[in-house]
């Protein structure tokens, strides 16, 4: 009987199409707010280390970072904490970077995606303990594994 809600929530209620996956929907879980209820950063603004001064970072503050094409880039777990997803360009190259602050992990992937470039945000689900990104503006949500469709 609880398997059968479960599939009727998921299906009825989410408003997700569950008719492509690859993870066990019975997996899934409520993650708490529901789509976009924590809002995603989009096109952020970044200080130098000399314009951020000590009320807004200091040394010990941890950050997800990567280095792509040459250009460097921190987003401090302080924030990330709070909006969970930031869609970003890197030289003109569209990036998403995630955290999930349930299991404390930090990624970066490239959004451009079979020649799309893609912006996403917060689903509201989860899948073990592990925050589930969505693609805005469709229908259907993507592990934060980098694989093929």
């Amino acid at each position: 009987m609880l398997w059968c809600w479960r599939v009727w929530f998921f299906f009825t209620l989410s408003g997700f199409d569950y008719s492509r996956h690859s993870i066990p929907l019975d997996d899934i879980s409520d993650g708490g707010p529901g789509k976009d209820g924590i809002p995603s950063i989009d096109n952020p603004h970044f200080l130098t280390v000399g314009e951020a001064d000590q009320s807004l970072m200091q040394n010990e503050d941890r950050v997800t970072g990567f280095v792509f094409n040459d250009q460097a880039r921190e987003y401090p777990i302080k924030i990330l904490n709070w909006h969970e997803i930031v869609n970003d360009r890197v030289g003109g190259n569209p990036v998403v970077i995630s955290f999930c602050p349930l299991c404390g992990t930090g990624m970066v992937f490239d959004a451009h995606v079979e020649n799309r470039n893609l912006k996403f945000g917060v689903s509201g689900l989860l899948y073990q303990s592990d925050m589930l990104l969505t693609i805005t503006k469709q229908k259907f949500y993507e592990r934060k594994l980098n694989r093929r469709r």
